[in-house]
């Protein structure tokens, strides 16, 4: 896996991170707020993912995906608009 095989984004409409990896290996997903605290956690095999964020409050969340032993990062900003 390499940095550029992961795509994470939000989509502010239907209030959902979307996280795109390599299919076929067993990935780990966590959504974690900003004290580290886990919000959502799932592990499969499929190479797209969803964290739902509504009802969550707004803020800054951190999106941690686990592939084969490489870990990609985004920092996810729910609710601000400048």
């Amino acid at each position: 896996m390499k940095r550029e095989d992961v795509i994470i984004y939000l989509n502010e409409e239907d209030e959902k991170i979307y996280v795109k990896v390599p299919k076929g290996i067993e990935t780990h997903f966590q959504l974690q707020n900003l004290a580290g605290k886990i919000i959502q956690e799932a592990i499969h095999f499929d190479a797209l993912h969803d964290f739902d964020l509504s009802g969550l409050p707004e803020g800054n969340y951190f999106v941690i995906v686990n592939q084969d032993e490489r870990i990609s990062t985004k920092k996810i900003i729910k609710g601000y608009h400048p």
